[in-house]
């Protein structure tokens, strides 16, 4: 059997790599060990997954307003048909890889997700949405008018084989548009096989209200802390974050922890989404401000529970701290990170 997969996996993001290495497990579960695996991915030089049943395939579209890419562009076309055409069952995945807005420079993609699903349909391929976040906008139009996002997204799902999401917004959405779906958790949390895992949520507390206060009833004394933080959703204002995130490090090397800066987005092209550029700021060189500098040692950290304690804005922080048993702090930035435990 070959089943296709389009990811969102080329950003050295932890996140997607995880759900990859995960979803593909489950896969192997449903359909067999034997399986093949066509990954389409935006970096296929770099995978962070590797097993002899998956092969890595460029995506087309890739960076098309690069005249430079042209003939890469015609190449992978051709490419994606053959792939397409071979293909067994077709799997989309990733939380947002299905939005029309996010704080990052990515380019609203239901268009090219239209194309690709009536490629689909006319090969008449099974479809299979696995583990979906939408992020979609209220209309200014009539929902289902044409050129309205809700009316995209239907096109996108009306040939779905399977769909399953993971929080309740996206259900009800695409309940509205007469589509059924189905709620599921994150793939990450099957990391480790555990039927009762405890819960190691400290407190949840929304991103703009975070503060040192909030650490204030915890003992931190001489413990090792990370910081899983991502940029712009402390406070809208940049510098009025640094200094936020700097009198937050301050209080905790006063109580004598060492502090290990987490990056989970090492992106390569948008500054907003790299989580080391954003860290490395408040990165101290001779105090007990360490950085981690690979997301492979950034994974390797939550195995081997290499400190105490995590302060988690990043999504996978939230998940990998409950899947590892480390206790962490839940500081939510949006709907997605609202709505991780509840379901």
């Amino acid at each position: 059997m070959i089943i296709s997969i389009f990811a969102s996996i080329w950003a050295q993001n932890l996140w997607d790599e995880l759900i990859l290495k995960n979803e593909i497990k489950a896969l192997e579960k449903e359909y067999g060990k034997d399986t093949l695996f066509k990954v389409f991915s935006y970096d296929i030089e770099n995978p962070f997954f590797k097993k002899k049943n998956i092969e890595y395939i460029e995506y087309f579209p890739i960076w098309i307003k690069n005249p430079g890419n042209i003939f890469k562009n015609i190449a992978n076309f051709f490419n994606f048909i053959k792939i397409v055409k071979q293909s067994d069952l077709i799997v989309i995945w990733w939380g947002w890889i299905i939005y029309d807005n996010e704080n990052q420079k990515s380019a609203n993609p239901l268009n090219q997700w239209i194309f690709r699903t009536n490629i689909f349909r006319f090969f008449k391929k099974k479809v299979y949405f696995y583990a979906l976040w939408l992020n979609i906008a209220p209309p200014s139009i009539p929902p289902l008018q044409e050129g309205s996002n809700y009316n995209k997204v239907k096109k996108i799902f009306s040939w779905a084989y399977k769909v399953t999401v993971r929080d309740n917004y996206s259900f009800e959405l695409l309940k509205k548009l007469w589509i059924n779906s189905k709620i599921v958790k994150d793939p990450v949390f099957s990391e480790i096989e555990t039927k009762n895992r405890d819960n190691f949520l400290i407190k949840k507390v929304k991103a703009n209200k975070f503060w040192v206060a909030d650490l204030e009833e915890l003992d931190l004394e001489w413990k090792k802390v990370a910081l899983a933080l991502r940029s712009w959703y402390l406070d809208s204002d940049s510098s009025r974050e640094e200094e936020k995130i700097n009198q937050i490090i301050d209080y905790l090397l006063e109580k004598k922890a060492k502090v290990i800066l987490l990056p989970h987005s090492f992106h390569k092209t948008d500054d907003l989404a790299n989580d080391f550029k954003f860290l490395n700021k408040f990165f101290r060189i001779n105090e007990q401000v360490l950085i981690v500098d690979s997301m492979e040692d950034v994974y390797s950290k939550y195995i081997y529970r290499e400190f105490d304690i995590c302060l988690a804005m990043r999504l996978h922080s939230m998940i990998l701290s409950q899947v590892y048993s480390i206790p962490f702090i839940w500081i939510s930035y949006s709907t997605k990170t609202d709505e991780l435990l509840s379901n």
